[in-house]
């Protein structure tokens, strides 16, 4: 994971998605997004589908087309949500190749989460997910359902892989440096996949976020959390972390990084000083070498979780 390649502007969303919605329960966050995409690019190839799930704004979708997929279906429980991604991503004088469906993918098995697109999805198929991450104790994951993500950050990982596995498909997972990285890349491997690409992001912690501090510094404490402190800055921030897999079956002697191996890497980009994260440029003692983007984006003035 030498010489990262480095990205300072938004090359997915148009100006368009960066606009933010009129709604305060559609979900906004820019860097965020531009991160999914980068991933889906990365396992995107001609004539494929990308099945999305928790679609959000549909603004994810959107560029995922204009990144060369041929069908982009999205899916997402939020019913103001979808609302807005039909209206501005999926009608009828959108991109064709965009649609979007309220479902709860998690409840729904694989056959019923291909039943909500309205035509067959063409192989190959990709499935892509920037679920809610953010660990958070019992008494807050219920008021934030866009970002809360369990105690471990990973609540929603299991339904996400055990799709894609079911479906045989590449996976794209977006998660957060403190959304335990090490037990994301267990499941990850237990299901038959292998991490190929790696994005990183650095981002300030969200408002709701700070406010619920606990269990993420619980598992920073413990070594499965990994927060990034400048000094020249007192409010800690996080690395998005994406995570291009393929599925192992494919490419059985390709090496590819451990859990331990991830946790080196954010913890070697944790000790830089500028979004560049430049300590990412030093010779370090990492055994698989993967791809590795990191996005160093214009902050975004609103960020809405809902």
């Amino acid at each position: 994971m030498l010489n990262p390649a480095r990205v300072r502007s938004y090359q997915h969303l148009t100006a368009g998605d960066l606009v933010p919605p009129t709604s305060p329960r559609v979900f906004f966050e820019p860097a965020d997004t531009e991160t999914g995409v980068w991933v889906a690019r990365d396992l995107i190839t001609d004539g494929c589908s990308v099945l999305d799930l928790g679609a959000g704004s549909g603004a994810a979708a959107a560029a995922m087309a204009r990144a060369g997929a041929a069908r982009v279906h999205g899916i997402d429980s939020g019913r103001e949500t979808v609302a807005w991604a039909a209206e501005h991503y999926a009608s009828p004088g959108g991109d064709p190749r965009v649609t979007i469906a309220h479902a709860d993918f998690a409840r729904l098995t694989t056959e019923e989460l291909l039943a909500t697109a309205p035509a067959p999805l063409p192989r190959p198929l990709v499935v892509t997910s920037n679920p809610p991450y953010v660990p958070l104790a019992e008494r807050a994951d219920a008021r934030r359902p866009s970002i809360s993500g369990g105690p471990d950050g990973l609540k929603w990982a299991p339904a996400i892989i055990g799709h894609a596995r079911a479906l045989d498909s590449d996976l794209g997972l977006t998660i957060a440096s403190y959304s335990t990285p090490r037990r994301a890349v267990h499941l990850l491997r237990d299901a038959g996949y292998r991490v190929r690409g790696i994005t990183l992001c650095p981002l300030p912690l969200g408002e709701f976020t700070l406010r619920h501090l606990e269990r993420i510094l619980a598992l920073e404490q413990s070594g499965e959390a990994v927060l990034w402190r400048r000094p020249d800055d007192l409010t800690p921030a996080y690395f998005i972390l994406g995570l291009a897999c393929r599925r192992a079956h494919r490419h059985p002697d390709v090496p590819d990084p451990t859990g331990d191996d991830l946790m080196r890497l954010l913890r070697t980009a944790a000790r830089s000083r500028t979004t560049r994260l430049e300590t990412l440029d030093a010779p370090r003692q990492i055994t698989h070498h993967v791809p590795l983007r990191v996005l160093d984006l214009p902050a975004a003035t609103v960020r809405t979780h809902w």
